[in-house]
């Protein structure tokens, strides 16, 4: 066991001094303190109740807006589905546009359906305060966390709008030589990134704190982003690989398999982002692989000045309802 004990120590103590490693050790750390996981799974969870509620108010809007059936509504919904890769097809046989032959009987739908799906957006709203360590007290009331979904699900509208163009652009391609095809698809695969960057940008500054510099939210963002953008262009692989196993045992329900599969990772993908600004922000880092031993990192807002080895600090972490946990121990008294 000593030997376990002393190769452990010494790839903490390596990992410490390299900043790149300690990085992603604190990023991973953070994320587990903020039970990150089970963050992931309740977004994963309305994620999933929301999907079809969503597709459903967005096929409508956009045939209201473009007419119904139209090669342009075709090619917005195609867009929409592509962001469920393999799976996509399958979710367009059972999405159709509300029926809009009883006024009242459309608007209380479209409205009850809207309100339904806002459990997703307040539960990144939660993970996301969580992250940042925002006190109960200090989270905003319910008219303005409804007012945060609605812009969330606005930032998620515009960017399936914009990818359609961008799809639209690539449809040219298959006109084109062989050299022009692939300069185009590489042009397309670069406004696919920036438009994800940009969209996780939005994101981000929307659940960011008040106050906080948009120069933070950055790091998360090109992560978030540029990860995302990987994510779509290997994910009709990671999505038949997993169908491919699943479909024999569960047949029809490998799609539903599929589809949680897909939203877990774009939650995770997401929190992860966050994590990794709030790590960079508060300097969360060097952070020891067993434990938190005397070299982690202080839980410290500003540029700077936190996170050195040796230093003998500790993260003061707010509670679930806006306690400190040292002071919780302290009021406690001595051990009997």
């Amino acid at each position: 066991m000593q030997i376990v004990d002393r190769a452990v120590g010494w790839v903490d103590r390596r990992q410490r001094a390299f900043t790149p490693a300690a990085f992603v050790v604190g990023v991973i750390k953070k994320y587990g303190d903020d039970r990150g996981g089970s963050l992931s799974a309740l977004v994963t969870f309305y994620g999933f109740l929301a999907v079809f509620p969503l597709l459903l108010l967005f096929v409508t809007v956009v045939g209201m807006i473009v007419g119904p059936s139209s090669p342009t509504e075709k090619a917005i919904v195609a867009s929409a589905l592509s962001q469920f890769p393999v799976i996509g097809t399958h979710l367009d046989e059972n999405i159709h546009a509300l029926s809009r032959g009883n006024p009242l009987a459309f608007v209380v739908s479209a409205v009850g359906l809207l309100w339904g799906s806002l459990g997703i957006t307040n539960s990144v709203q939660q993970a996301s305060a969580r992250m940042w360590g925002v006190p109960r007290s200090q989270e905003p009331g319910l008219w303005a966390r409804v007012l945060r979904s609605l812009m969330l699900l606005g930032v998620m509208g515009a960017s399936v709008v914009l990818s359609s163009v961008l799809a639209g652009v690539s449809t040219i391609g298959h006109s084109l030589s062989g050299g022009q095809q692939a300069l185009l698809q590489g042009l397309t695969l670069a406004g696919a990134a920036a438009l994800n960057v940009a969209a996780y940008f939005v994101a981000l500054r929307i659940l960011a704190p008040p106050g906080t510099p948009a120069r933070r939210l950055l790091p998360g963002t090109a992560f978030g982003g540029l990860a995302w953008t990987a994510l779509q262009a290997a994910g009709g692989y990671l999505i038949g690989h997993q169908l491919h196993r699943a479909t024999v045992l569960y047949g029809f329900f490998a799609i539903v398999l599929g589809l949680v599969f897909w939203l877990n990772l774009g939650s995770q993908l997401f929190l992860y982002s966050t994590e990794v600004n709030v790590v960079l922000s508060r300097r969360l880092w060097p952070r020891s692989l067993v434990g938190d031993a005397a070299g982690d990192a202080a839980g410290k807002d500003g540029d700077g000045g936190g996170g050195r080895d040796g230093d003998a600090r500790t993260e003061v972490r707010v509670g679930e309802h806006g306690t400190d946990a040292a002071a919780d121990l302290r009021s406690a008294g001595p051990p009997a």
